[in-house]
């Protein structure tokens, strides 16, 4: 008995400590809840006022003033579109001229860089022997043909037979062969120009021993000269003969020279996939010379009525090339797509229309959206397309 009582005692504070627990647990949820029910009749109550105030706020906020920037409305002008390419200059004739057999040069008749006709006389070598050779053979010549003419009369009167004729003509013709042979000979101790030119550095002295093939001197013909480039094979059907070209120099950059397309080779080089085209340039005043490399245009196309803006309105981007426009007082970043370029201006294939305005300096103090204040652009930017 004293024990169950001990127990019963026991176990009444514990229930009672259970149920304060649960009073406190249940009074913490209904604090929430009329937290909530307060905190929601405020915002009915004053929701619409503190959004009016935020209102009047944003409204009392100063505006942005519009930034100043050079602009210029999109120009219409001819597109000629053009190829480019990098050319080397090339004499229209163009040999080194060497010995064609083994003597001593006796004379050299000409300056270095001197300008020589066709048939001009270079270089003269030693011709004794060969003058000796050539005086042996006319005489054997002479010797054999006189043979020959009495044994024909011979013949004719049953002297001798026809064998003996006829080996006696044999001899008469192989030593007319000699002579012209031993001529052949002595005729290269004189070395000519092959055609009219200007002759460069020579190789060899006076008194020097040549051997067949080696150089003596270059002689190039530069009154006119071929420029040869090359273009990638799309532009097949665009490229034709009689096209002009236009080429700079550096040697001459504010001077521009014209020349002609004359030949196509017709292959495609199988390694560059491009073709190899030659013009003919005018070079009477030797301005140019052989092996210099020029900038070559060559215009297949002219368009009427296209768009034009200045190169500084681009803006290049990784993927993309944009600008900015003008629209309502702002400015609006706008993709577009170029064409040929003209001097400082580009052509412009889409994303604008004749009359827009594009910005052209100041977009580093702008961004889309930002309103603009409008000034003109430079004057003299328009000079290449007025």
């Amino acid at each position: 008995m004293m024990s169950r009582m001990n127990e019963e005692k026991k176990q009444l504070p514990q229930g009672r400590e259970k149920e304060k627990t649960n009073i406190g647990k249940n009074l913490r949820w209904l604090m929430v809840f009329c937290f909530l029910v307060i905190g929601g009749g405020l915002g009915l109550l004053f929701g619409p006022q503190l959004q009016a105030s935020e209102k009047e706020d944003v409204a009392a906020a100063p505006a942005i003033p519009p930034m100043p920037v050079e602009t210029t409305e999109v120009r219409i002008a001819d597109s000629d579109r053009r190829l480019s390419a990098v050319g080397t200059l090339r004499a229209a004739e163009s040999v080194m001229i060497t010995a064609e057999l083994a003597a001593r040069i006796e004379k050299i008749g000409f300056a270095e860089g001197a300008k020589v006709a066709q048939g001009q006389r270079l270089i003269q070598l030693d011709s004794a022997v060969l003058q000796a050779e050539l005086d042996r053979a006319v005489a054997n010549r002479d010797l054999s043909r006189s043979n020959y003419q009495r044994a024909e009369n011979l013949f004719a009167d049953h002297a001798v037979s026809n064998q003996q004729r006829d080996e006696a003509y044999a001899r008469w013709q192989l030593d007319e062969a000699s002579v012209r042979l031993a001529s052949a000979q002595l005729d290269k101790t004189v070395i000519i120009a092959p055609f009219s030119g200007t002759l460069g550095l020579r190789h060899v002295s006076l008194g020097n021993y040549v051997q067949p093939g080696q150089p003596l001197v270059n002689l190039e013909a530069i009154d006119q000269l071929k420029v040869e480039f090359n273009l990638p094979e799309r532009y097949l059907a665009e490229v034709k003969t009689g096209q002009t070209v236009a080429l700079s120099s550096v040697a001459y950059p504010q001077d521009s020279f014209a020349a002609t397309v004359y030949a196509i080779n017709p292959q495609v080089d199988e390694k560059s996939r491009s073709l190899v085209v030659r013009a003919l340039l005018d070079n009477a005043e030797g301005q140019l010379l052989p092996g210099q490399f020029v900038k070559v245009g060559l215009s297949v196309a002219t368009r009427a009525d296209a768009l034009f803006i200045p190169e500084q309105a681009l803006i290049p981007q990784p993927k993309a090339t944009l600008v900015f426009k003008v629209v309502d007082g702002a400015a609006q970043m706008v993709p577009v797509e170029t064409g040929s370029r003209l001097k400082g201006w580009v052509e412009i294939t889409s994303g604008l229309v004749a009359g827009d305005v594009v910005v052209t300096g100041g977009h580093q103090k702008i961004g889309p959206g930002s309103p603009v204040h409008p000034l003109p652009a430079d004057p003299a930017l328009f000079a290449a397309l007025d």
